[in-house]
C-alpha cells in the first residue's frame, strides 16, 4: 500500500508540473556543448532546410472540422456502427485500434521525464505512456482512450525495459539506434504472442521513435537493413500492425522553421557544415521514405508502414521542451510531440506543410472526406463504405468465416486435436496388434524355444574340445 501510495504520489505531482507555467527546465547528464571551429553556437538562417522539403507524399479528402482540446470538448464522430473499418490499411479507425507498442530510444522510454534523474518514466512516454488521464497526462494511448477504451500494450511507471511487466509493450531503451531495432522487434513479437488475447483479430498500432539519439551522437545515416529486419519481423509476428516510424526531431520556431535547435544541443551536428548537414538529414529522410516504399509496395492487407522522417515540432517556444544540455524532450515536450504525431495521423503528411503554432493547436477529429488514420493506403484514394453497403455487397463474397487465418496459425489452434488424434490412433493400433499377436500366441502348441533341434551329444562334446584346442 506505501508503494501503491508513493507511486500516486508521483503521479500527481508530475500532472501538477505539466499544467504549471514553469520553463520545464530538467537536469540531466548531458555534458556541456563545446563550441569548436563551427561549433554549436555557429547557425545559419538556411542552415538546416524544413523537413517536408523532400516528402512529396500528399493527402487527398482531408477536411478537418473537428477538433478537441480536452475530454470535455471531445465530440468527435464515432465511424462505428455505421462505416465499415479494420479489414485493411486504407480504412483503420482509432476505434479499430486495442493495442499498442513502442520501440526505440528515449524518447519512446521516457529518459528525462522525471528531473532531476535519468529515470525512465514509461508511462508518461508520449508514444505508449498511459498513466493519468488525457486531461492529465496527453500520449498516444490517452488519445486513443477517447475512441475506445480497451487499450492493450499500455505502459505505467518507471523502470527500465526489464523491470516493467511482460504485458506492458514497451521495449524502447535508452540510447538504441537502428541496429538494435530488429531484437527490440523479436522481444516484442515475444511478448505479444505470450499475453495477447485473439490476437489475429485485433489491431495494433506499432511506434517506433528512432534516431534522435543516434542522429545526435554519431552524425550518421540510419542503417537500412537493420530497419528492413525490423519491418519483416513485426510483419511475421504481428498479425494486424500500422507501423509508425518516427525520425529524428526537428524542433524549431514557428517563425523560423528551417533552424532545427536540435543541431545546437549535439556537438557531433553542431560541427557539420551546413551542406554536410543538410545531406545527412536528406539521407536519414530518403532511407525512411524507402523502407515505407519497400514494404507498402508488397500490398500485404493488414499491416503497413508510414513514415514521418522527421518528428516535427513548431512553437513560439521551442527552447522549453527540451530538458537542459540534452537533445531530448522534457514533459511539455513530449505532449507537443503526441499533439504533433496525432495530428500527422489525422490529416497525412499536409499537416507539417503548414504553419502551425503546436500549443494553439488543438487535437484533431478524424477527416470528413476519410474517417480513418491517414496512411499510404489511403492517401492518393480514399474509399467510404457504410457497414451496410458492405454486408449487402461484399459480405456475401467472402468464405464462410469472413475472415483468411494463416495456414501456421490454423495448425496452432488444432494443435492439441492433432496430438489427441495421434495418440487416440496409436493407442488403437497397439490394442488391435497387441490383440493379433496374443491370439496367434495362444493357438501356438510350442514356446519358441520348442522349436529347437536338440544338440546330439557327442556334436557338443567336440565342439567344446575344438574350443578348447
Amino acid at each position: 500500500m506505501k508503494c501503491c501510495g508513493f507511486l500516486l504520489l508521483l503521479t500527481a505531482c508530475f500532472i501538477l508540473q505539466i499544467k504549471s507555467d514553469d520553463p520545464f527546465k530538467v537536469t540531466d547528464s548531458f555534458p556541456p556543448i563545446p563550441f569548436g571551429e563551427k561549433g554549436a553556437a555557429f547557425i545559419d538562417e538556411d542552415d538546416d532546410g524544413k523537413p517536408d522539403e523532400i516528402d512529396h507524399r500528399h493527402a487527398v479528402n482531408n477536411e478537418i472540422i473537428g477538433a478537441f482540446s480536452n475530454k470535455q470538448t471531445f465530440a468527435c464522430p464515432r465511424a462505428k456502427p455505421q462505416l465499415h473499418t479494420g479489414d485493411n490499411m486504407a480504412n483503420i479507425s482509432p476505434e479499430d485500434i486495442s493495442i499498442v507498442a513502442a520501440m526505440g530510444d528515449s524518447l519512446a522510454s521516457g529518459r528525462g521525464l522525471w528531473f532531476p534523474t535519468n529515470v525512465e518514466f514509461r508511462g508518461a512516454a508520449f508514444p505508449i505512456g498511459g498513466d493519468a488521464t488525457f486531461d492529465g497526462l496527453v500520449t498516444i494511448p490517452n488519445i486513443l482512450r477517447q475512441f475506445n477504451d480497451k487499450i492493450d500494450g499500455v505502459s505505467h511507471g518507471m523502470g527500465t525495459r526489464d523491470r516493467i511487466p511482460d504485458y506492458q509493450y514497451n521495449v524502447a531503451e535508452a540510447g538504441s539506434e537502428t541496429d538494435d531495432l530488429p531484437a527490440q522487434a523479436k522481444e516484442l513479437v515475444r511478448r505479444m504472442r505470450t499475453h495477447v488475447r485473439q490476437f489475429y483479430e485485433r489491431w495494433t498500432l506499432v511506434t517506433i521513435a528512432a534516431g534522435t539519439e543516434e542522429f545526435c551522437a554519431r552524425c550518421e545515416p540510419p542503417n537500412h537493413p537493420s530497419l528492413r529486419r525490423t519491418m519483416g519481423t513485426l510483419r511475421k509476428g504481428i498479425p494486424k500492425a500500422l507501423v509508425i516510424l518516427l525520425g529524428p526531431l526537428h524542433v524549431s520556431w514557428s517563425y523560423k522553421q528551417n533552424i532545427n535547435l536540435l543541431r545546437s544541443r549535439c556537438p557531433c551536428l553542431g560541427n557539420l557544415t551546413r551542406t554536410d548537414y543538410k545531406d545527412l538529414v536528406y539521407r536519414w529522410k530518403t532511407t525512411f521514405l524507402k523502407v515505407e516504399q519497400e514494404f507498402n509496395s508488397l500490398n500485404y492487407t493488414t499491416f503497413g508502414v508510414l513514415t514521418i522522417p522527421a518528428l516535427t515540432i513548431h512553437s513560439r517556444e521551442p527552447e522549453t521542451l527540451f530538458i537542459e544540455n540534452g537533445p531530448l524532450l522534457n514533459r511539455k515536450g513530449h505532449t507537443y510531440a503526441a499533439k504533433s504525431l496525432w495530428n500527422f495521423l489525422m490529416a497525412g503528411p499536409n499537416y507539417n506543410l503548414s504553419r502551425t503554432i503546436i500549443s494553439q493547436d488543438s487535437y484533431y477529429c478524424p477527416s470528413v472526406g476519410c474517417p480513418y488514420f491517414r496512411t499510404v493506403q489511403n492517401f492518393e484514394h480514399c474509399q467510404v463504405i457504410t457497414e451496410d453497403y458492405w454486408q449487402a455487397v461484399y459480405r456475401p463474397t467472402l468464405p464462410p468465416n469472413g475472415t483468411v487465418v494463416p495456414h501456421n496459425e490454423q495448425v496452432r489452434r488444432h494443435l492439441l486435436g492433432v496430438i489427441g488424434l495421434v495418440t487416440a490412433l496409436a493407442l488403437i493400433s497397439v490394442l488391435i496388434f497387441g490383440t493379433v499377436f496374443y491370439r496367434h500366441g495362444m493357438k501356438a502348441t510350442k514356446g519358441r524355444f520348442d522349436y529347437v533341434d536338440d544338440v546330439p551329444e557327442d556334436e557338443d562334446s567336440q565342439t567344446m574340445t575344438t574350443q578348447i584346442i
